[in-house]
Formats: structure tokens, C-alpha cells, sequence
């Protein structure tokens, strides 16, 4: 069902991020919506988007009830990227974010897009206990908060979002934490070239999360909970496309193993967690379903890790 041509108020949390911007920069497109912004720092918006008539921003924080209610109430659509990734994140994210979300007007919010992390995820598309009792505290935090989405007078307005691995690296946008770390692994590619080990993942750029994210604000869907990601790509697959894209021949790969890689762990002394142990041992990250602008019909140009290289 589309909305067009309806002004409507959408009530955004953590706009300055990466994903955050990406979808803003896609939503300010588009004339039929009002967009209420809560910021602690309005200052991490590009100045056209601070100064934008359709753009109302709320200077304050999650806590800050009082500062946001009015416009919260007024939303036709929540969409709650704001996380925690330090401090007491169980506060924010679990806390904070399910008063937020019950805080909307039943009569008035249509949708609520939540956005939770896949790391909670097993390869099913369900929420794995691991993840609740050995995960860092973030990924606990947005565990336990999915856990209580039921306990909400609005579970029935609620689709939640659980982004792969994201990407996104525009010079005029805050960088994703993965792709922040690409300028430091191209200097290795002499080396690691000649690599290759077992494990799959998925990944989504942060403009394609935009681009679902619009496209589920104007149609409804049957699902309640999207694992956002491209197709599954090896890590071997991986190497190959980022040596591909700069110019770097492989002439032969040695095999990182279980046990070598057991044998690095040791011998250098490193402390690992449980989670960590869980990811070395468990290479695959996949899930059953993925969706991402394809799965809609959207285009992008973000679809392949070398489209993703590209950007600048």
C-alpha cells in the first residue's frame, strides 16, 4: 500500500551515524515526509540537512522524555537506529529504547522500524541463547531487548531490522566501523593474497539499508523481522575481490586451518572471550533469509563488495 502524496511525520533516532545519514539523505527526497529528529549533536548533520524546512530537529537523548514526547506522539512512523556500543548500553538499549517505542500513539504510529544487530542471530534466522549469556554487552543488550519487544502495548506495530556486516565509506558521512578498517588491511594485501581460510558472511551497505528502510515505510509487508544483507560471500571470495580491485595477483593461497589458527592464538598470548572463541571456531555468519533493494525491486549500485570499493 503506498502513502504518497500524505504528509507524514517520521520520528528518526541516531540520524548522525552512518546508516543514519545515508537514510536521511534518501528521506529528504521525499516531499511527503515531515522528519523529527532526536540529536545530541545536531552539529554531526551536514548544513543542509540541519537548516532543511522539513527537517525539525530535538536536541536531547533517549532519557530526555519530556524534550521528545510531544513529537514522538505526533509520528506516523518511529524508525530507532540509536544504540550504545559503551557505557551501560543495557540502559540505553534495552531501557530506554522499549520506553521510546512504547511511548509512540497507538492511534497515530503505523510502523515502528527497530533496528537490532544480526550478531543475536544463528544461522536460522532466530535468536541463539549464546548471544544472551556470552555475547559483549552490546550484543546482550539488543539480545534482551528483542526478548521484551512482546511485553510493548505496540509488538503489533513493531518490524525489526537486523542489519549484516554494514558497509559505507562516503567522504561526507561518518564511516561504518567495518569499512573504517579497509585503509588498514590494503597495505597487507602483498601478504594476505596468498590466504585462504573456511567462513562465509553476508554484508549491506548502509545506503541500501536506507533504501529498505523508504520502501518499507510506503508499503507493508507480511514480515515482522529482516535480516538485511547481500548474498553470502567466502572469505577466500573476499580476498580474491579485494585484490581484484587493486590490481593484486594471486599466484597461489596458503590454507589458515583450525589448528594454525589455534596455534597464532596461543603463542602470542591473545585473550579471547567466549564470543571471540565462538566466531574463530564458527566461520560461517549466514542467514537462511536475506533481503536487501533487490528483494523489492530497488536498484543500487552497492549490491558487490566492488561497487562498495568504489565509493569514494
Amino acid at each position: 500500500m503506498s502513502n504518497a502524496n500524505i504528509q507524514q511525520n517520521v520520528f528518526v533516532t541516531g540520524a548522525s551515524g552512518c546508516v543514519g545519514q545515508y537514510l536521511l539523505d534518501i528521506l529528504i527526497k521525499d516531499e511527503q515526509y515531515q522528519l523529527f529528529l532526536l540529536l545530541r549533536n545536531p552539529d554531526k548533520l551536514k548544513p543542509n540537512l540541519r537548516n532543511h524546512p522539513r527537517i525539525t530537529i530535538i536536541r536531547g537523548g533517549l532519557i530526555d522524555v519530556p524534550i521528545y514526547l510531544e513529537y514522538l506522539q505526533q509520528a506516523d512512523f518511529l524508525i530507532h537506529l540509536a544504540t550504545s556500543w559503551g557505557g551501560d548500553p543495557f540502559e540505553v538499549n534495552v531501557e530506554q529504547s522499549l520506553r521510546l517505542m512504547n511511548s509512540v500513539s497507538r492511534e497515530r504510529c503505523k510502523k515502528i522500524l527497530y533496528f537490532s544487530t544480526g550478531s543475536i542471530l544463528g544461522s536460522d534466522n532466530q535468536p541463539r541463547e549464546f548471544a544472551k549469556y556470552e555475547g559483549t554487552e552490546y550484543v546482550r543488550s539488543k539480545y534482551l531487548c528483542h526478548e521484551r519487544l512482546p511485553e510493548l502495548d505496540v509488538y503489533d506495530r513493531i518490524t525489526v531490522i537486523f542489519p549484516s556486516l554494514v558497509m559505507g565509506a562516503s567522504k561526507d558521512k561518518p564511516m561504518s566501523h567495518v569499512s573504517s578498517g579497509i585503509p588498514q588491511v590494503v597495505p597487507w594485501l602483498n601478504i594476505i593474497r596468498f590466504l585462504k581460510a573456511e567462513g562465509s558472511f553476508h554484508f549491506i551497505h548502509a545506503h541500501d539499508i536506507g533504501l529498505v528502510i523508504h520502501y518499507l515505510l510506503g508499503h507493508d509487508i507480511e514480515a515482522r523481522e529482516l535480516v538485511l544483507g547481500n548474498e553470502m560471500i567466502t572469505f577466500t571470495g573476499c580476498i580474491e575481490q579485494f585484490c581484484e580491485f587493486y590490481g593484486k595477483r594471486i599466484y597461489w593461497q596458503f590454507e589458515l586451518t583450525q589448528p594454525l589458527i589455534d596455534s597464532i592464538v596461543k603463542i602470542f598470548k591473545i585473550q579471547m572471550s567466549p564470543w571471540d572463541h565462538s566466531y574463530i571456531k564458527d566461520r560461517h555468519f549466514n542467514y537462511k533469509t536475506v533481503v536487501n533493494p533487490a528483494t523489492f525491486g530497488l536498484r543500487t549500485s552497492y549490491g558487490t563488495l566492488a561497487g562498495i570499493l568504489a565509493e569514494r
